[in-house]
């Protein structure tokens, strides 16, 4: 694909902030909402998780309890927070992102495991299926509309190891991020194309 060719062409030039932030204008890529997805600087540290088991919030299984949903002395924010997580059916998903603040890889749920590795140290990456995704068609020139588990572990340790050889990329992961997750949003989408597994 000519988009693509050009993109990482042009990315790979990039030799400053101001390089990565203009790609955005040239290809035509959206911004992040910063409403929807504001900058996430928050930690969340191994004692704090240990708090929470300790607490009986979290299980041994790293899921969070289901008496939470009957406890009627939870601050409103976490009221609020638990009933938009139960009804986007996520509760299940939080067992993989402390997961990966614990540092342990997971057999399934490599987006959120990976998440979790981010909220436990900022020195890690969030990678989630559009950011493989381009990542594998820079490094390989491979169209996969479909990233399964065995991509993430594939791929997962050459994307770190692109982002951290590079001063630029290291410097700018979150607009890294934002790029790579519109491309791969863009090949995804793109109907003429192979769908390749």
């Amino acid at each position: 694909m000519k988009f693509l060719d050009e993109f990482f062409n042009d990315l790979t030039l990039s030799k400053s902030k101001e390089d990565l932030l203009n790609l955005f204008i040239k290809f035509n890529i959206n911004r992040r909402n910063r409403d929807k997805y504001p900058d996430l600087e928050i930690n969340i540290s191994l004692e704090e998780i240990k708090k929470l088991e300790e607490n009986s919030i979290i299980t041994n299984e790293n899921n969070l309890n289901v008496l939470l949903a009957k406890k009627t002395d939870l601050t409103t924010l976490e009221k609020l927070l638990y009933a938009v997580v139960w009804k986007n059916g996520d509760l299940i998903k939080i067992k993989h992102i402390i997961s990966g603040i614990y540092g342990n890889a997971g057999t399934t749920g490599k987006v959120f495991n990976q998440f979790g590795r981010f909220l436990s140290n900022k020195d890690e990456l969030i990678i989630d299926q559009h950011v493989l995704r381009a990542f594998i068609y820079f490094k390989d020139k491979e169209i996969i509309k479909n990233i399964n588990n065995k991509h993430f572990d594939l791929f997962t340790n050459d994307y770190k190891n692109w982002i951290y050889k590079n001063d630029v990329y290291k410097n700018n992961k979150n607009i890294i991020d934002e790029l790579l997750f519109e491309v791969g949003k863009k090949i995804k989408s793109n109907k003429g194309e192979k769908n390749r597994k």
